[in-house]
């Protein structure tokens, strides 16, 4: 459905710069040729970003397979200052968010190159800037974008590109909370309505709220509930296979309860289960599960995730250091725990990371973006299905959302 979600990874991209380790490109890599005309087609953004990181230029990839080949610079085409990118999978059309122009555009085909169908300017709706912004979708014509920051979410006639209405999201917001941002991987499919969670921190990220929300949506009408959540620091989630859904908080969280437990709270895993309204009151603390500070929740296979777990071998905080210092360690190895029954958990032969995590889950497979230490180069790897893990598209920079137009 979507792919990348919060802006709150620029943060994240700031913050540790030199603290990630991963998968590079190699002179075996190959290029990943353009779309054909009748064959698989994804639309795929990245952010490049100066070596001081206060420039970002977006650019946009169109493929026609992202489990391998490499994307080159000279493939791309540009897209002004921060842009997402969202739509509805096989419907030949995506629609690119940006923060710099405050507009959403529609994008289609033409012999192979993207092209402007319509264009929507969201200023005169109160939208002075975007932060964490989610699309939803009811069919390829009908719309939602989710705005935390301006407190609204719009409905969009996306054929004739205009605003339907304005629904407030003044219950969704977390009271106290300078930033409110919804689940990095977005809204989840939960019997006829979509479900996701809700998170605040403070405006400089240096607190955690304690609480989280669970906020259910019914694209049929635009009508929504929200409910508490039993921990606090809700982004991540996964789906069960018997359609339970599960909430982690993020490794980030993890770092700042790690440094000043006052700031945030505990690591938490939380479940919903099929057909129900509430999640569970009883939790999972991460922390006792890995016995370290742990955080985040990638998608596996046959009802398995993935968590980041701190290893205080390769990090211990010394006097005076900062969440960001913990959070952005290469530090955090990926272990692999059974939802249902989180014990025992299980390291993975993964190479250390540093915290941040983004999965883009298109195909009905999971991916999860593994950067360089500079950032200069983004490896997609498949976290389901058969073979996996797999590497997958290489491209410059860091992967901000895919959406498969064809």
């Amino acid at each position: 459905m979507t792919t990348r979600r919060n802006q709150r990874i620029a943060f994240w991209i700031a913050a540790c710069f030199l603290g990630v380790a991963g998968c590079s490109s190699d002179d075996s890599t190959s290029n990943t040729p353009p779309p054909t005309s009748s064959g698989p087609a994804y639309a795929v953004t990245g952010r490049v970003y100066s070596p001081d990181f206060t420039q970002v230029t977006s650019l946009l990839w169109l493929v026609s397979d992202i489990n391998g080949g490499e994307a080159k610079l000279d493939q791309a085409i540009e897209l002004p200052g921060g842009a997402s990118i969202w739509g509805v999978p096989q419907t030949g059309v995506f629609y690119v968010v940006s923060s710099e122009q405050l507009t959403v555009s529609k994008y289609g085909l033409n012999g192979g190159r993207p092209e402007v169908q319509g264009k929507l300017g969201l200023g005169g709706v109160g939208i002075s800037a975007l932060l964490g912004e989610n699309m939803l979708f009811d069919g390829p014509n009908k719309g939602y974008l989710f705005d935390p920051k301006s407190g609204q979410a719009l409905e969009l006639d996306l054929a004739a590109m205009q605003i339907v209405r304005r629904i407030s999201l003044a219950e969704v917001l977390i009271a106290g909370s300078e930033n409110t941002f919804l689940a990095q991987n977005g809204f989840r499919k939960f019997g006829n309505r979509y479900v996701t969670a809700v998170y605040g921190t403070s405006a400089n990220y240096d607190q955690v709220a304690p609480e989280s929300k669970i906020l259910f949506f019914d694209t049929s009408n635009g009508t929504m509930a929200v409910k508490k959540a039993p921990c606090g620091g809700l982004l991540y989630t996964a789906s069960a296979p018997n359609g339970d859904v599960y909430f982690a908080s993020d490794p980030y969280v993890a770092s700042v309860h790690l440094i000043s437990p006052s700031h945030s709270p505990a690591p938490c895993l939380a479940r919903l289960a099929a057909g129900q309204d509430t999640l569970d009151p009883t939790v999972v603390t991460l922390n006792d599960v890995t016995g370290a500070p742990s955080g985040g929740l990638i998608p596996g296979s046959n009802g398995e995730a993935y968590v980041r777990v701190l290893d205080r071998t390769l990090y211990a905080p010394a006097p005076g250091a900062t969440y960001n210092q913990a959070f952005s360690a290469t530090a955090w190895q990926t272990w692999r725990i059974t939802l249902d029954n989180t014990k025992p958990a299980e390291r993975t032969d993964a190479a250390p990371l540093a915290g941040g995590i983004t999965v883009f889950e298109v195909d009905g497979q999971a991916y999860e973006n593994v950067s360089t230490a500079n950032f200069a180069t983004t490896t997609l790897r498949r976290r389901t299905g058969d073979g996996a893990p797999a590497q997958g598209l290489v491209m410059p920079g860091v992967t901000w959302g895919i959406v498969r137009i064809r």
